[in-house]
This record gives structure tokens, C-alpha cells and sequence, in this order.
């Protein structure tokens, strides 16, 4: 039976009006998956980062090892890393501090965020700019890039003799205090250190449905493990 014209001009109205709800949950789940995936995978990175950093305590490449486990957690992700902040918190609720949050993005070729003086200064910090860019910190930490990891890494201090090209020279992994059982915050028995590790990343659309790119953000401070056990 052939249709009336205005049984076809209702049926014409209904798809333009379900057709663009149909797009609008369609699009918008695809978007939101998305969303959380990086989310996902920033959480993760910061989680995986800040544990290596308390395993590794002082020791001079940490922050090899921390770049290294951030990136691994990030996956696909990593490629939409804009920072990465290793630095030395006051307590386990410690804000990022402002001078760790660069407003000029070009990516590492020497070192970068606040120095401790030598001191193991609070607030102190190593920013990684865009580390996942070719040659970038990501490559330098896993071995991928130009030189080996410990080219990159491992500073001594400002006045390292390789200070011009280490990423780590602000707060070096030596400095930290990573001191012997039983340990705490202040005063005695062992200070220690806490450690906070920052993930940035700009998370890209696949279309322009919510917009172009979403900032995520997310943080975390551990107190450094012990080296030892002091019974005395």
C-alpha cells in the first residue's frame, strides 16, 4: 500500500527530529569514554610515579624511574602529556607549588623548575615539559633518545660538570632524604622526605561535539621509604 504524502511528511519530521538526539547520546558517549580512559590512565600514572619515587628514595636516577613508570601507565595516553612535576612537598595534602607550574611549555633540554640550593630545599622541583614530544623526557628516561638515560640524568647538583644537559638538577635524586627505620615527618628519630608527583595532559576529542581538548590533572605525595633499619 502505497503511503499518503502526509503520512511521508510526518514520517520525515520524526527522523529529523530523533536523528540529531540519536547523534547528540551517540557522540557524547564516545566523547565521555574518552575522558575517562585519560583520566583513567593520568590516575594510574601518578599513582605508579609516586610509588617509584618513594622506592628509589635517593638515589640518583629516580627520576629516570619515575618518568620511565609515568609513561608505561599512560600508554596511548602519553602522548598527550604537557607536564610532568616531581618536587619536594610539605606534607601528604601539599598543593603543587606555583613556581613548578610553567607558563612557557617548551619541552626539556636541560633542567627545569625550582632548585634547592644544594639544601634539599622544601618546594624544590623538576618540571618535565611536554615529555612525550620526539627526544622528549619520556625517550630520555627510557633509553629511547639520543644518549643513554644516565646522559640525561642523575645530576649532582648545579655544579655537576653535565649540569648543561641533565633534566634533575633542581631537586637531585641524591639530595633527597631518604634516610634508615623507624622514620618520620620531623625531628626524630629519621626526618623524611615527602615526594609529590603532578600529571598534566591534554586530552584531544575525536571530534568537536564537547569542544576540543579537556585539561586533566591529578597529583600525589608519598613519604620516601626507608634505606634500612636502625635499631639504635
Amino acid at each position: 500500500m502505497r503511503r499518503s504524502r502526509r503520512d511521508r511528511g510526518a514520517a520525515t519530521v520524526e527522523t529529523a527530529l530523533v536523528l540529531p538526539m540519536l547523534l547528540f547520546v551517540m557522540f557524547g558517549i564516545m566523547e565521555l569514554g574518552g575522558a575517562l580512559k585519560s583520566y583513567s590512565a593520568t590516575a594510574g600514572a601518578v599513582r605508579a610515579g609516586g610509588r617509584a619515587a618513594s622506592v628509589e628514595g635517593a638515589d640518583p636516577m629516580t627520576d629516570s624511574v619515575v618518568l620511565a613508570r609515568v609513561a608505561q601507565e599512560l600508554g596511548s595516553d602519553q602522548s598527550q602529556a604537557e607536564l610532568v612535576v616531581i618536587w619536594h612537598a610539605v606534607s601528604s595534602s601539599d598543593p603543587v607549588p606555583a613556581g613548578c607550574l610553567p607558563s612557557t611549555l617548551t619541552a626539556n633540554t636541560t633542567s627545569v623548575g625550582v632548585s634547592d640550593s644544594g639544601t634539599d630545599a622544601l618546594g624544590a622541583c623538576n618540571v618535565y615539559v611536554r615529555p612525550s614530544v620526539t627526544g622528549g623526557a619520556f625517550a630520555m628516561a627510557g633509553g629511547t633518545a639520543t644518549q643513554p638515560a644516565a646522559y640525561y640524568f642523575g645530576c649532582q647538583g648545579a655544579s655537576d660538570p653535565a649540569a648543561n644537559h641533565k633534566l634533575d638538577c633542581n631537586w637531585p635524586g641524591q639530595n633527597r632524604r631518604a634516610l634508615q627505620s623507624p622514620r618520620s615527618t620531623t625531628g626524630t628519630p629519621n626526618p623524611t622526605d615527602f615526594v609529590g608527583v603532578y600529571v598534566r595532559l591534554i586530552h584531544s576529542y575525536y571530534t568537536t561535539f564537547l569542544g576540543s581538548t579537556l585539561t586533566i590533572t591529578d597529583r600525589g605525595i608519598s613519604l620516601i621509604e626507608p634505606q634500612g633499619y636502625d635499631t639504635s
